[in-house]
């Protein structure tokens, strides 16, 4: 089991039988997301976990995006 704090993606079976996919759930661990999906949906099977890599992407300041605006407008 991963220990990475971030986004884990689930593939489950509920308990009625239904494959549930992308399932996403914040957790500190690994651990702690998969007791978060079991409170949710109770007596599921987890098929499959993995961490969520989170590309990191830039932030844009209000001047940025009005860059953007007019450059787009022009």
């Amino acid at each position: 089991m991963g220990q990475a704090p971030g986004k884990y993606l689930f593939v489950i079976r509920s308990a009625n039988g239904v494959i549930v996919k992308n399932l996403q759930v914040y957790g500190k661990t690994r651990l702690e997301a998969d007791e978060k999906i079991r409170q949710m949906y109770r007596r599921c099977e987890v098929i499959s976990c993995e961490l969520v890599e989170n590309p990191k992407t830039a932030s844009a300041n209000f001047e940025d995006v009005l860059d953007a605006i007019v450059v787009s407008n022009a």
